[in-house]
């Protein structure tokens, strides 16, 4: 029996250090806590300024501190005129393959309207070439027997003259033979004008074909211009390409050493309190080097342990409050937000064996105000919830 009285005094009291259930109340011990941003340096270098202290009230993206960039600006600057001379470049090659584009688009149209007649042109020459020769011949015929015509009326215009003065024949007679001598005579300077000209007609067929040849052969001169042409614009096209690339990197450079720059500006990642500064101006920080470390005061919590027993009590959405010693009657107002999904053993800090075996759920309640931040982490408080009565 005094066994049964000393277990049930152990009990209550232990439970009443972890929490208890007082009538239509849930009440919970544990402490308030909060999001803690450890802020950094990604670079090292010397502190040249500090703009916070401890208990600062600070902005999302306010400076905090800022590390010497004298190197780093000079390091931009010379960045930034590599990416101007690239730029430079870059327009100088475009130019060029501009030029070489319009002269290769030019030589194309030119092989374009030359290449539109040359096949009839040879054609045409050719039958030309033919008709002449064909009248050439003709020409020749005609001539040879204009020729043996005013042979023969020349050797009867003699005879006969000669036959006149010894007076054998009649004047009629002899002015028929002259007749015929100087008709002969007539046809033969017709034949050698016809032959002369159709020698001449031959010669202009047998130039206009030459220039009609000369002209295929100069569309085969110009795609080879072309085609030499076109692997100068295509060996452009890769250089114009290269250059931007290597404008593209210039300018890589540029944003890298401008986001080192940025980052050499130690600003704050929330809006929060400075709880630690761990720098001071003329200190030199190692990368990756701890500096400041900020909460959110604006968004704390509380979080406590309820026994497996209790636990089915309560619901996500319930509210509550807490109150903490240092400001006593004070009653801040919480909502549970957040209930373990999973059982654990007591927390190691509870000292008695028998209250570290018993299985518990952590809780999360949001507290919903803190005026003038007067709510710390760290702090112990009480919770209180109400169970409506079940």
């Amino acid at each position: 029996m005094r066994f049964f009285i000393l277990f049930i005094t152990v009990s209550l009291f232990l439970s009443g250090c972890f929490n208890q259930r007082n009538g239509n109340t849930l009440y919970i011990n544990g402490r308030i806590e909060g999001d803690q941003y450890d802020v950094g340096t990604k670079y090292g270098g010397k502190i040249v300024a500090v703009y916070h202290d401890e208990g600062d009230n600070v902005r999302k993206g306010e400076l905090l501190a800022r590390i010497d960039s004298s190197e780093v600006r000079a390091e931009l600057s010379q960045a930034e005129a590599n990416y101007r001379a690239s730029l430079s470049a870059v327009s100088v090659k475009e130019k060029e393959l501009s030029f070489y584009k319009e002269k290769l688009s030019a030589l194309k149209f030119k092989l374009s309207e030359l290449r539109k007649g040359v096949d009839i042109g040879i054609e045409t020459a050719k039958d030309r070439l033919k008709a002449a020769r064909y009248r050439l011949l003709s020409a020749e015929a005609g001539y040879r027997k204009a020729k043996a015509a005013y042979e023969k009326a020349r050797k009867d215009y003699i005879r006969f003259k000669n036959l006149y003065a010894r007076r054998v024949i009649s004047e009629s007679r002899f002015d028929a033979v002259k007749l015929a001598y100087q008709s002969a005579k007539s046809d033969l300077q017709s034949a050698r004008e016809l032959l002369n000209t159709a020698k001449v007609n031959l010669s202009a067929s047998e130039k206009e074909l030459q220039l009609a040849e000369n002209r295929k052969k100069e569309i085969l001169s110009l795609e080879r211009e072309v085609k030499a042409l076109e692997e100068t614009v295509a060996a452009k096209e890769r250089e114009v390409s290269l250059y931007r690339e290597r404008a593209a990197a210039a300018r890589s450079l540029v944003k890298k050493v401008e986001s080192i720059l940025n980052n050499l500006k130690i600003t704050s990642p929330v809006d929060g309190t400075v709880t630690e500064k761990l720098v001071e101006p003329g200190e030199v920080v190692a990368p990756g080097q701890r500096l400041f470390t900020l909460y959110n005061l604006d968004n704390l919590y509380f979080e406590g342990y309820v026994p497996e027993t209790e636990v089915g009590l309560i619901h996500i959405g319930q509210k509550g409050y807490i109150t903490v010693d240092a400001y006593p009657g004070r009653k801040f107002p919480v909502v549970l937000t957040y209930i373990s999904s999973r059982a654990e053993f007591t927390p190691k800090d509870v000292q008695t064996r028998e209250e570290r075996v018993k299985e518990v759920f952590k809780v999360k309640l949001k507290l919903l105000e803190n005026p003038n931040h007067v709510l710390k982490p760290g702090m112990p408080a009480d919770c209180y919830i109400p169970l409506g009565g079940k």
